[in-house]
């Protein structure tokens, strides 16, 4: 199987509540961070994917509204990368296919397993020969995550 490799391009971090004026159509993936009572301060709580960012985050704000300390959300847009000559010219990119997008979340999620994610912790199988690098902004993000390394089996 051929590896599909993905630039993940962060942005921000972005106080909640502030977030609302730096979002952008371009955007399908973001990521919520705050306080936990066992993983600390600017700890990873949420990763989540979307058509529509700021229709989407709205559905967070209910329990982040009850969060006692700072929330901050870190916002990527997403491209496939086919040319390693130009890979690192860290951009914004146009809006990806939701398919890929989903594929990428769920590398995220089993990777990093954010506090408060459910969805997709355990299963690699929308991730199934992707690779991904997170650039920009990505704060305690992972620079690089494969679902080549994380497979326990080795398949492909």
């Amino acid at each position: 199987m051929d590896e599909r490799i993905f630039d993940v391009f962060w942005e921000g971090p972005f106080k909640w509540g502030d977030h609302k004026k730096k979002l952008s159509d371009c955007h399908v993936l973001y990521a919520i961070f705050g306080t936990h009572p066992v993983y600390g301060y600017n700890a990873l709580l949420y990763i989540g994917k979307t058509e529509k960012i700021d229709n989407r985050m709205s559905f967070h704000a209910d329990w982040i509204e009850d969060e006692y300390d700072v929330v901050s959300v870190r916002v990527a847009s997403m491209g496939e990368i086919s040319n390693w000559d130009k890979w690192d010219e860290y951009q914004r990119y146009d809006v990806a296919k939701i398919k890929d997008v989903a594929g990428v979340e769920a590398l995220l999620i089993y990777t990093h397993q954010p506090a408060c994610n459910q969805k997709s912790k355990g299963s690699l199988n929308a991730a199934k020969g992707f690779r991904v690098f997170n650039t920009g902004m990505i704060g305690s993000l992972m620079p690089e995550v494969s679902y080549r390394y994380h497979n326990p089996k080795g398949e492909w």
